[in-house]
């Protein structure tokens, strides 16, 4: 599974999506209806993977164009690669908080996004550290479908499940792991050259 194709993942982000946990499905919880919150406005932005819940120095950013399509997504475009756009939806859970579906080659990954004064910070929502209630509730009713007792995937099922998943996260009943976050903030406008 990749994630955001175009952003340098850190280490650690690179470390969990092979040990898995995160959240996915194979179709879109999320379409042009229920996945059509403002949280972006057009522009360039910075996407910065963190270590520790900062960016480090030396630390690469990748600059990317963020536009709202007609269908409600966003595209994220690095220029400076030869990469497709990646589209994300946003479904507004709390202040400032938002369920984020990324459209991957192999499905959809889903993210707890935070808003911020300018731009949003993207954290992988990742099932075994969802509060066990809620996580056994969701499965039990069908929201959630786990690949196995230890949870090392979760398949969203139902609107309920990812907004649910993505509350908990925004009420701070999740221990979000910082490593596997990505900043995205606006760019500070290009040097002209002369």
């Amino acid at each position: 599974m990749r994630s955001l194709p175009f952003f340098r993942l850190s280490i650690a982000l690179v470390a969990m999506l092979a040990l898995g946990g995160c959240l996915v499905s194979d179709l879109p919880v999320l379409d042009a209806r229920t996945g059509k919150a403002r949280a972006l406005s057009d522009g360039d932005y910075l996407a910065c993977p963190l270590e520790n819940g900062e960016i480090q120095a030396g630390d690469e950013c990748d600059r990317l164009t963020v536009r709202r399509e007609k269908d409600r997504s966003y595209s994220f475009i690095n220029r400076e690669e030869d990469d497709d756009a990646a589209y994300l939806r946003f479904r507004r859970v709390g202040r400032a908080g938002y369920a984020v579906q990324s459209s991957e080659s192999d499905g959809f990954v889903y993210y707890y996004g935070e808003g911020r004064d300018d731009g949003v910070l993207l954290v992988m929502m990742n099932c075994p550290d969802l509060p066990s209630d809620l996580r056994d509730r969701l499965i039990a009713r069908g929201d959630l479908e786990p690949d196995d007792e230890k949870f090392s995937v979760c398949k969203v099922k139902t609107l309920r499940g990812l907004t649910q998943a993505a509350k908990a996260y925004h009420r701070g009943d999740v221990d979000q792991m910082m490593d596997a976050a990505i900043l995205i903030v606006s760019a500070p406008p290009l040097e002209e050259t002369e």
